[in-house]
């Protein structure tokens, strides 16, 4: 594999680490991440083995190991893997460090997820296509990968200049940074301030808007085609008829090219 540079990413992940936990306390990943096991079986997902792409501390891949998978999972940050080895249930020496461009040979997966907006801290259409490459060389024949990208409309209300919302469990304040207007393939910031008791360091976030068919074009280019995309409401709840203006995150399906 090759050696990682300290991207935005890396950086921004490393510093919210240690209360990353108890600022994702609300969400409900059991649930969300049964809707998309479900997704991924009508699509052809059959065997228990999954690749967690950007695993952060584990919670996208414990309601996987309670359903019986056998997880393996990465992500960039060292700090956010050491936390994901200590998921009930989970294998610690199948949580590795990884950048998702350059994912190490792990053997073939049924099931290759990558969510929370991963796949929006890939800055280019070249990023996107390394990024699907490398889990095309990854994805069993018939295997499915699901990943998810936040939406014009999550970037509008989350990442623009004036955004403020406070998260007092964590003892954080997220603040949007972008002063453009944010159309279709913008570069969009925002900051997570943490408090004192939390080190005071400050997370900062940059992320590119992919538009469905920057997303499509990269999949193809790596050997993949889009099999679904659908849109994902407040609270996980999926929709057939995607809308980037209304939805949070476009929720993709993909495979193999025939």
């Amino acid at each position: 594999m090759a050696t990682m540079t300290a991207t935005p990413a890396l950086l921004a992940y490393e510093r919210l680490a240690p209360v990353y936990d108890d600022f994702t306390d609300g969400y409900d990943h059991d649930s969300w991440v049964g809707r998309l096991e479900q997704i991924a079986r009508n699509h052809g997902a059959k065997g228990p083995r999954v690749l967690d792409v950007a695993c952060g501390t584990g919670k996208s891949f414990a309601p996987l190991i309670e359903r019986g998978y056998d997880v393996w999972a990465c992500d960039i940050s060292p700090a956010m893997v050491e936390r994901a080895r200590r998921c009930p249930g989970v294998n610690a020496d199948r949580v590795v460090v990884s950048d998702m461009r350059d994912l190490p040979k792990l053997g073939a997966f049924e099931l290759v997820t990558c969510l929370d907006d991963a796949v929006n801290y890939l800055l280019s259409a070249e990023e996107l296509e390394a990024a699907f490459a490398s889990v095309a060389r990854l994805l069993a024949p018939d295997g499915v990968y699901l990943f998810d990208t936040n939406t014009l409309a999550t970037y509008r209300a989350g990442f623009a200049e004036g955004v403020v919302f406070e998260r007092p469990l964590a003892g954080a304040v997220w603040r949007g940074e972008t002063a453009e207007p944010i159309e279709p393939g913008a570069l969009c910031m925002a900051v997570i301030e943490l408090d004192d008791a939390h080190t005071g360091a400050i997370s900062r976030h940059v992320q590119r808007h992919h538009p469905e068919p920057v997303v499509r074009q990269a999949l193809m280019s790596a050997g993949l085609a889009t099999r679904a995309v659908l849109g994902q409401s407040t609270g996980g709840v999926l929709h057939a008829d995607a809308d980037e203006e209304v939805h949070t995150k476009l929720v993709y399906v993909a495979g193999h090219r025939a």
